[in-house]
């Protein structure tokens, strides 16, 4: 396909300048209760394009509840009606039945004994989780994935009050993942046919979807993890072949820096999905660069955009570069630290990287980036191991992986320092007198200089 052909967006024939399908992806936030629901309703009829679909999340907060309400039903070995997860669970069903009522009025009787069914259904999975004295995971993601379920039956019965032609799909009709090592993969084709036998029975032109939520092939319901909405109104805007997909927070599109670190930040026109990618890689909140995936694939613009203000135009995240300008954005990524691995044992030594790699695995470490030299290895990780505690596991995993047959190098508390809000091992352990190991949770000017040389003229990382 060439570059013309991916940047283009089709058009609905009988209205010159309209998008034919456009995906809506609403977070949390922005259906945080009645009135936002409205809200969005509103902008949501407000538009012209022919073929809808909105996505949305569960409501600001439901989904860390809902987690929390399974560990502890987990926890409490107590399933009767006075154990201490039923006033929470009260607290989480009283808050849906009082949107519901507020949000359709006198229309709220099949929706309230709707979410009345369900949250009672939602009581026996606790309960049985309270006798069983576990949580699997798969129950987890039964219990978790549920707020997004809520939430599209209620936007979907206030939208079927002001417009017929709507429908709310339930993504684990349709939607067929598998978890691998890498994350979660779609299995678009299956995901394509029952999705095309769903539109069969469904043809209206709006389309309610829960975000978060699937099956995996054996049928159990599962989840696409954190960031999982953003990634499902990814998938349905491939699945439905949309235009555009349309990302829907609370801020003005993607500013060029923290407005709590950098006040004078300002929201950016465009980007390209390589710079969007690298933004969000490094500590920015654009989009995950998993849901930009699909998007990447079809050439698919993204556009982030206000629901409190949808007068802005937002950022629109293309394949198009725009070479203008010195800095593109500035980023701040905390919690980081720097694995150091030095000395002449180094050199010329196969293998060490691959061992360095491996235990980094074993204590959950991601790496953010890798400097190699002659006789050093510098690592930037992430997962907060800028603490005393984990800093001390981290550099004792990795030395016992290199320095494989050495004595384990002995760390104090004594070796550690606080600096700046990280922590830093001032300390050296050395085995057989080839190599150390330190680990730092703050960073030299020279180390952030070599980062922003990376990064080029089009924009850089600023380390804390």
């Amino acid at each position: 396909m060439s570059s013309s052909a991916t940047q283009a967006v089709v058009k609905d024939p009988g209205r010159p300048g309209v998008a034919a399908t456009v995906v809506h992806k609403f977070g949390g936030t922005s259906i945080a209760d009645a009135d936002r629901y409205r809200h969005v309703a509103a902008l949501l009829l407000a538009r012209p394009e022919t073929t809808q679909v909105t996505v949305v999340s569960a409501m600001k907060g439901v989904t860390d509840a809902l987690i929390q309400l399974a560990e502890t039903a987990a926890k409490s070995k107590d399933p009767s009606e006075a154990a201490p997860w039923r006033e929470s669970w009260h607290a989480l069903r009283t808050r849906h039945m009082t949107a519901a009522k507020s949000l359709l009025g006198e229309r709220a009787g099949a929706t309230v004994e709707w979410l009345e069914e369900r949250f009672e259904k939602l009581a026996e999975i606790l309960a049985a989780l309270a006798i069983i004295d576990e949580l699997p995971r798969e129950v987890l993601d039964r219990v978790q994935g549920l707020g997004e379920v809520y939430s599209a039956h209620m936007l979907g019965a206030y939208m079927a009050t002001l417009d017929s032609d709507s429908a709310v799909l339930d993504a684990r009709d349709v939607l067929v993942v598998e978890r691998g090592e890498l994350g979660v993969n779609v299995d678009w084709l299956l995901s394509a046919q029952r999705l095309a036998e769903w539109r069969l029975k469904h043809p209206q032109h709006r389309v309610v979807v829960t975000g978060f939520i699937a099956r995996d092939h054996s049928g159990r319901v599962t989840t696409l993890g954190r960031n999982g909405s953003d990634y499902s109104g990814a998938i349905f805007a491939s699945l439905f072949n949309a235009d555009e997909l349309h990302i829907w927070t609370d801020v003005n599109g993607v500013l060029s820096a923290d407005p709590r670190v950098v006040p004078e930040a300002v929201s950016l026109e465009a980007l390209s999905y390589d710079e969007a990618c690298e933004l969000a890689y490094f500590g920015a909140k654009v989009v995950h660069p998993q849901t930009m995936s699909p998007a990447i694939s079809r050439g698919l613009p993204i556009i982030i955009r206000n629901t409190f203000q949808p007068e802005q135009p937002g950022t629109r995240i293309t394949s198009r570069h725009d070479d203008s300008g010195p800095v593109k954005g500035l980023t701040l990524s905390p919690d980081l630290a720097l694995l150091n691995l030095e000395g002449t044992g180094l050199i010329g030594v196969p293998g060490t990287a691959e061992r360095v790699f491996a235990a980094l695995r074993e204590a959950h470490v991601s790496v953010v980036m890798i400097s190699r030299f002659v006789r050093a290895l510098d690592l930037l990780c992430g997962q907060r191991i800028g603490c005393g505690t984990c800093a001390r596991s981290v550099a004792a995993c990795v030395r016992l992986r290199v320095g494989s047959g050495a004595d384990p190098a002995r760390a104090t508390d004594d070796g550690y320092q606080r600096i700046g809000g990280g922590w830093r091992w001032h300390g050296r352990s050395t085995w057989r007198g080839r190599a150390s190991v330190r680990v730092a949770g703050t960073y030299a000017s020279q180390y952030s200089r070599h980062r922003a040389g990376i990064f080029g003229t089009k924009y850089f990382t600023c380390r804390r």
